[in-house]
């Protein structure tokens, strides 16, 4: 069994079976875990490492209940829950309205649920071993219990840019395991057979800016809060942005000691410093610890050396460097908890393909906004109006997709308004991985269902579930340093309040982020609610190419994915450089290379099926 080398301080559980474990297995899992939960047999029943204050756990006779993570759920109320507790299927009530982001693993009357979060920050995986199921929150370490090998064609579908799309975003790195839709939770019966149970819906887009306003205030605060019950010394990004700085005068309410958080871009053109200077002006009492870009690792620094556990590539190793050396000095000031604003932009603004039913139900308002939102996002006018009319169900468009990976995005269609931004495979991209890829899409077949419908719906759903997926895998990426990463805004009751309000409210552009700045009016100062310039990091980019490209042509030199026959070394080593022509190869460039560092890391802890 080969385990990933997780550090201490890397956060991971394994919900195992009332049944005997092999040895080796469970001797791997109990030297590894900081807690062991054991069923009311004494067999284990879960098993990890997780910080005391990130758990509540309630055993009462034979039922238990766990929720590992940021709960507002108190050890009383749990307690209570848990002995009354007759079916894990009757969680819902109780659990609908608690604030927080934690999984949920429960036992009772020989049934078992586990469940993760809406956004997807919190996943659930699980496979047999020895015909009995087996859970857990990271694929890498399931992998390890079941002895499975790398999937060829996961590699391979890595490499589409910038993200796969549903339902193929969804398939794990590794054979044998089996993910549960973030939507879902996994039921164990009885029988011991799985089954994915729906637990989470989308809310009813119906409500004003008004409404809509004050339940996200109330959802964020309660986020915002939650992470707060147990530190003393805690920690946020300031970077001048409405949504940091949102997060940030909410957490400045509790009564908990603050270092803010704020990087000096390489661009001088940047005015992230000085916005977050006028936001400390109204935060007395919080530390500002302001990063020099001299003093900050450029993009794709130190990226031939990385040796990351993460369980899927994630293009955040890009900023490893960066996001090591930020996460570490908080965490030597005393931080054990850190809030971010990632989220903000995908739970705020709406997709601009609501405009594909807007333009169905009210065609002078959809005129209206179109030219609006066109004008505003430089979309070219025929394309951005053909896009907008066309009608085709998901499956077509899946299918329209995969005979268009190569080569430029169509000209002929604006990607924003199409189901989900096109995805596609770069030049340095061989036949054989275009093989696979294709070969995935076709396995799809033909009925394959959207994340909702309309067109707008679904892309809002994939966006957030997007960003959840980078947010976990930067969670994963900077546990080692002992600071854990918070996303307030991917919160479930927060994600329902932005969902809850109309489309079109959410999506004009004649208001910065209208949902959050109607939100903050009575927590944040005017005059910083008033921002609508948002940084732009290409100069980083730019920088951090030309300067580490020896780094990325080290990796060119020994690639895994050229040795798989999934990319041609020269081309990729001609793409090594910052390009703003039509095809922009910096832009894929990060997905390969995350691609390439994942399974340099990964391949020495399981057998690649197939491998050449």
């Amino acid at each position: 069994m080969r385990f990933p080398l997780l550090a201490p301080e890397v956060p991971w559980f394994v919900v195992l079976p009332d049944t005997p474990v092999p040895g080796e297995v469970l001797d791997a899992l109990l030297d590894r875990a900081a807690h062991n939960i054991a069923y009311a047999s004494g067999r284990p029943w879960l098993v990890g490492n997780w910080p005391e204050h990130h758990a509540v756990v309630a055993v009462e006779g034979t039922s238990r209940v766990a929720l590992i993570g940021h709960s507002s759920v108190t050890q009383e109320c749990l307690a209570h829950l848990t002995q009354r507790l007759d079916d894990v299927t009757s969680l819902d009530s109780v659990l609908s309205n608690a604030a927080g982001s934690y999984h949920v693993v429960a036992t009772a009357r020989d049934r078992l649920r586990v469940q993760g979060t809406a956004s997807g920050v919190r996943r659930v995986f699980h496979g047999r071993l020895k015909g009995q199921v087996v859970a857990s929150d990271r694929v890498d370490v399931l992998a390890a219990v079941l002895d499975a090998e790398i999937d060829l064609r996961a590699v391979a579908l890595s490499l589409l840019d910038p993200m796969r799309p549903h339902p193929l975003d969804d398939v794990p790195m590794w054979q044998g395991v089996s993910p549960v839709p973030a939507d879902r939770y996994l039921l164990v019966g009885v029988n011991g057979r799985p089954r994915n149970v729906q637990w989470w819906h989308a809310p009813e887009p119906v409500l004003t800016l008004e409404l809509g306003a004050r339940k996200l205030a109330s959802a964020l605060s309660d986020a915002v809060r939650t992470r707060l019950r147990g530190p003393e010394v805690a920690s946020f990004d300031l970077s001048g942005g409405v949504d940091s700085t949102a997060v940030a005068f909410l957490a400045a309410r509790e009564p908990t000691r603050f270092v803010a958080y704020t990087a000096t871009a390489y661009d001088p053109a940047d005015d992230d410093l000085a916005w977050a200077r006028m936001a400390m002006g109204e935060l007395p009492g919080v530390v500002h610890d302001v990063l020099p870009s001299s003093a900050l690792p450029l993009a794709y620094h130190g990226i031939s050396t990385a040796s990351d556990d993460l369980d899927e590539p994630c293009v955040g190793v890009v900023d490893r460097a960066k996001l090591l050396t930020a996460y570490g000095r908080l965490a030597r000031r005393g931080s054990t908890v850190h809030l971010t604003g990632y989220g903000g932009d995908e739970v705020l603004e709406a997709a601009p393909n609501h405009l594909h039913s807007l333009a169905r139900s009210d065609l002078v308002d959809a005129l209206k906004l179109f030219r609006a939102v066109r004008l505003n996002s430089r979309w070219p006018v025929l394309p951005s109006m053909r896009t907008v009319l066309r009608s085709e169900p998901y499956s077509a468009w899946l299918h329209e997709v995969s005979g268009r990976l190569s080569g430029d995005r169509s000209r002929r269609t604006v990607p924003d308004l199409e189901w989900e931004v096109t995805p596609r495979l770069p030049p340095w991209v061989t036949e054989d991985a275009r093989a696979l890829v294709l070969d995935s899409f076709k396995e799809l077949g033909g009925s394959i269902a959207p994340l909702a419908s309309p067109r707008g719906r679904h892309a809002d759903l994939s966006a957030i579930r997007g960003s959840a997926r980078f947010v976990r895998s930067v969670a994963q990426l900077v546990a080692p340093t002992g600071l854990p990463m918070a996303a307030p805004f991917l919160d479930d009751r927060v994600i329902e309040a932005c969902l809850s309000v109309d489309p079109m409210v959410r999506l004009t552009p004649w208001r910065y982020k209208a949902l959050l700045n109607e939100a903050m009016r009575d927590t944040v100062p005017d005059h910083l609610r008033a921002r609508t310039t948002k940084a732009d990091c290409s100069a980083d980019e730019e920088a951090g190419i030309r300067n580490n490209r020896a780094d990325l042509l080290a990796l060119c030199a020994d690639s895994q994915l050229a040795r798989l026959g999934f990319v041609d070394a020269d081309q990729l080593r001609a793409g090594c450089r910052y390009s703003l022509g039509p095809q922009r190869l910096h832009e894929p460039l990060q997905q390969t290379m995350a691609c390439e560092v994942w399974l340099r890391r990964a391949i020495g802890r399981g057998t690649v099926e197939g491998q050449r």
